[in-house]
């Protein structure tokens, strides 16, 4: 029988957010009849200047391999050098090449639990060997750095993933924690993923960490500017790291349309800025009222939080069978959990309404 590589084989694939088509169909259910506060990413849409920029794309042209003008436009944003940059197909691509150029088998790779699952299957596929530090529940899943630097002190490290904020519980390490983490580990390649900075409360500046030959920060443009459609993230580091993992990355990974997307988007920060305002007034509206229904909602630095329901599953089908879509953090070793990320404010109120009246039915 044509096997493959055993560790492949043996790959649990990630579960993640967002609209399962198959099992809508399974269920005689529309995407469009369903509001999805599973994903986190902004629910107000792009700005129109994105569907004028994908009007112009030649679609008989493959993309430029190096996503130049986006680059250029980055590094002028945020004032880093053009050689500081990667750009990739979300940021999740960022992560597959961080393991991929960097670690391999025997390599031991730490990981936080519970956090983002594509870490672990990109060490997986590395064959990599991964450690978990599990952060307590008693203290809302929040990463204590000094027993946190205890624990992988044990171990000889390849590399360490930190999500700040966190995926799934928004919890986020200060300035102070992170450079302390990236000098105590010298010579172990710090992957930050920040996918989720822009919704984040009083985020600090990270790029001041890029003076650490050993430390990659990884962003996202599909969650900030709602370009879940078209995949769009960037790495930033030393030139020795990104150049490593574009020795690593496929030719043509960003494709035309998200290219010129980014490069539209690049020019909107007010409306960005508005839109933030605007989620956090819904993010604040939903976890009051989850609060007041006497479920307990763990404090959040983003736009996203954690929500203690019970049995997380059944909550999830028994509201789809009503049209809302809820994470089931059971994939993140949290059954008891849902994550909620708030849409508009009308659909908020839609969510806590049905919430309401299931506690009115039996099962």
């Amino acid at each position: 029988m044509l096997r493959a590589k055993p560790h492949i084989e043996s790959i649990v694939p990630v579960t993640h957010g967002g609209i399962s088509y198959a099992n809508l169909a399974e269920k005689g259910v529309s995407a469009g009849n369903v509001l999805d506060f599973s994903i986190c990413c902004n629910p107000h849409g792009p700005p129109k200047k994105v569907y004028t920029a994908l009007r112009k794309i030649n679609i008989e042209l493959y993309p430029d391999p190096d996503s130049s003008q986006l680059i250029k436009a980055l590094s002028s944003r945020m004032n880093v050098l053009p050689e500081n940059l990667i750009a990739a197909s979300g940021s999740t691509e960022v992560i597959r090449l961080t393991a991929l150029a960097y670690f391999d088998q025997g390599d031991t790779v730490i990981i936080t639990s519970p956090t983002y699952g594509e870490y672990e299957l990109g060490c997986r596929l590395s064959k990599a060997r991964i450690e978990k530090y599990a952060m307590p529940e008693s203290a809302d899943f929040q990463l204590n750095a000094s027993n946190f630097i205890s624990f992988a002190k044990k171990h000889k490290l390849a590399g360490i993933f930190l999500c700040n904020p966190n995926n799934p519980t928004g919890q986020y390490l200060s300035s102070k924690d992170v450079r302390l983490l990236a000098s105590s580990f010298p010579d172990t390649l710090i992957a930050l993923d920040e996918a989720y900075i822009a919704f984040t409360d009083k985020a600090w500046d990270s790029l001041q960490l890029l003076s650490a030959p050993n430390v990659l920060i990884i962003r996202s443009m599909t969650k900030d500017f709602a370009l879940a459609g078209l995949r769009l993230g960037y790495g930033i580091a030393s030139k020795r790291l990104i150049d490593n993992l574009k020795k690593a990355r496929p030719p043509w990974n960003v494709n035309s349309a998200a290219q010129q997307a980014g490069l539209a988007v690049l020019g909107c920060t007010d409306y960005l800025e508005n839109c933030i305002a605007r989620i956090h007034s819904c993010k604040l509206y939903l976890a009051a009222q989850f609060t007041a229904l006497g479920y307990k909602v763990i404090p959040s630095s983003t736009n996203y939080f954690l929500v203690r329901v019970g049995n997380a599953a059944k909550l999830k089908g028994r509201l789809l069978n009503r049209g809302f879509l809820v994470r089931d953090c059971t994939s993140f070793g949290l059954p008891d959990y849902i994550r909620v990320a708030p849409r508009k404010m009308q659909d908020c109120r839609s969510l806590i309404n049905s919430i309401k009246a299931l506690a009115g039915e039996k099962g």
